[in-house]
Parts: C-alpha cells; structure tokens; sequence
C-alpha cells in the first residue's frame, strides 16, 4: 500500500508524485582529461575511473539520514526544503537525462517524524520503491522496534539492502541483508558493500540482541579483496553509516576505513549529519556525505 503524500501547495511541477523542484544537488563531476586546460579537474580525479571508458556516464545519486522526512518541511538556515515529492523529481528527472543512473541511500532512512511513530516505517520503504532506489546500508535508526519489524519491512524493498559487519541470528534479515551486491552497467562492473556502527551504544540491548557486530576495518578489507578478486569490480562503493567524526572514544570512522583499507574508490557516508560540499580525500577514496532529512540528493558523474 502507498500512502498517500499531501501536494505541496505552491510551485508546483507535475511528476509521478505531483511535487515540486529540488534544491541544487551536491554534484561532483568526475572526468578523466589529458589536456592541460583541464588540470583543474585533478582534484576530483578518481584514478580507478581509467579503467571506466564509456559512452554514457554512470551517474550515482545519493542520499543519507532522511529520518522518515517524507514531506517538505522548513529548515530555519535555508527554507522550504526536502520531501520525496522533490527528490523523486529529481531523481526522474536525472534518469531521463542519464539512463545509467543508480540510487543509493546511506541509513537511517527511519525514524524522525511521525510517520514513522503511525506506520512503523512501512511507508517510507514502499516510498524508496516508488522512487527507485538501487542500494540502501542500513542505519541504526532502522533497528529502533527491533529485529523482527525491521525484517517485515525489508520484505517488502525492490532494493538491494548491504551490511558488511553486522551477522544476523533473525533468519529473515539474514535473507535480506547481504554482504555486497554487484550492478553491471554499460557492461561496467560495480560492487557495493555496507557498514553500520557499533550499535551497543546507541539503542536499547532488547533492539539488537539478535545481532553480532564485527569489525568494519577488517570487514572492509575483506569485502575489498572479493570484490577486487572475485567480481573483477572496477569501482568500489561502500555506504556506510558510521560517520565520518566519532561520536564515542573509540568509534571507527569513514576516514578511519579510507586509512586503513586501500581500494575503496569511494565512500558514501551518514550518521554524522555532515554536509560535505566537496569529497573528502584520504588515501585517493573519496568520501561524500549530504547532510540529513532529504534537504540534498548527491550527484556524481563518471565520465570519459
């Protein structure tokens, strides 16, 4: 069932969902040139890409913490913002434009609103489906009624949901969360894995008894040598929730994997509600971060 999002009463553009326009995305445009005149490109190079000549870019859009902001809502530092009314529009508008678009979401794409506190995160799932979303990780918002209401939710995604650290007792989740996927586009090869945070410090013990949580250093690593070895990826991508500044003595962060796991072209982080206007650069992986509640949609493009 799709619940149904009242229509925002002003600029109003016809979509799928009969919303208006987003924001300016967070775009980094990614070109792989010879010439001098484009040395200043440099600094967005991402060395991998060499192996990506294609006709068509891949574009990756990406988002992180909407929090179950399904509707637009006023944010005091900038407006009217955000709603899945905007970001479908955008998303649609950026596939017609580049057919090898992929969507890939962050976590914590629960909890925040009353939304969720009515419908226990159903609609904001069946949402994700509507919009097209390829690749979701997990965020430890998600665990918030447990293990068992979040494996009946995730029954219900079109997407593929990754998690790397995390070893499931539930059987369902065990199902439906993998360690990696793998998108073939333009006959490229792109593996996604998933991190999430050590969540004995965030949620109650009742809300993660069914779950095991390993290191995400070495569980990077490992997906890193399967998808290099094994897939043959060109481009590696991991969502991660764990954030790119600690949050407790100890944590390990987004930069802490691009220090300590080579390979990783890029990391698409949350959790530490950031907004990164340009890529973070440790080690040549790249890590992007927008900020929370679906106020921006990332672009990056991969092109000749």
């Amino acid at each position: 069932m799709l619940y149904k999002l009242p229509r925002l009463a002003s600029r109003a553009t016809p979509s799928k969902f009969e919303g208006d326009i987003l924001p300016p995305p967070l775009f980094f445009r990614v070109r792989r040139r010879l010439h001098r005149c484009h040395l200043l490109l440099l600094a967005l190079l991402l060395s991998p890409f060499s192996l990506l000549a294609q006709s068509s870019p891949i574009v990756i859009l990406h988002t992180n913490d909407t929090h179950s902001h399904l509707e637009a809502y006023n944010e005091p530092d900038i407006g009217n913002v955000g709603g899945v009314v905007r970001r479908n529009t955008f998303i649609q508008e950026t596939r017609s434009q580049y057919p090898n678009t992929i969507v890939v979401d962050a976590g914590d794409f629960s909890q925040g609103t009353p939304y969720f506190n009515l419908f226990k995160g159903f609609p904001e799932i069946e949402l994700m489906n509507k919009m097209g979303y390829d690749v979701v990780t997990l965020g430890n918002h998600e665990f918030d009624n447990g293990s068992k209401a979040l494996a009946k939710r995730l029954k219900l995604a079109d997407f593929k949901i990754v998690c790397t650290n995390y070893q499931f007792k539930n059987k369902q989740l065990a199902k439906l969360v993998k360690p990696y996927t793998i998108i073939h586009v333009d006959g490229k090869t792109i593996g996604f894995f998933g991190l999430l945070q050590d969540m004995r410090r965030l949620i109650l013990p009742t809300h993660y008894q069914e779950v095991t949580f390993l290191d995400p250093v070495a569980t990077a690593q490992k997906m890193v040598d399967i998808l290099k070895n094994k897939e043959n990826c060109e481009l590696i991508i991991c969502l991660s929730h764990l954030g790119i500044t600690a949050e407790f003595e100890g944590d390990i962060t987004d930069k802490n994997i691009a220090e300590n796991v080579p390979g990783i072209d890029i990391i698409i982080g949350g959790h530490s509600h950031l907004l990164l206007e340009e890529p973070v650069i440790v080690n040549n992986t790249r890590i992007l971060q927008v900020r929370k509640h679906g106020i921006y949609v990332g672009k990056l493009i991969i092109s000749d």
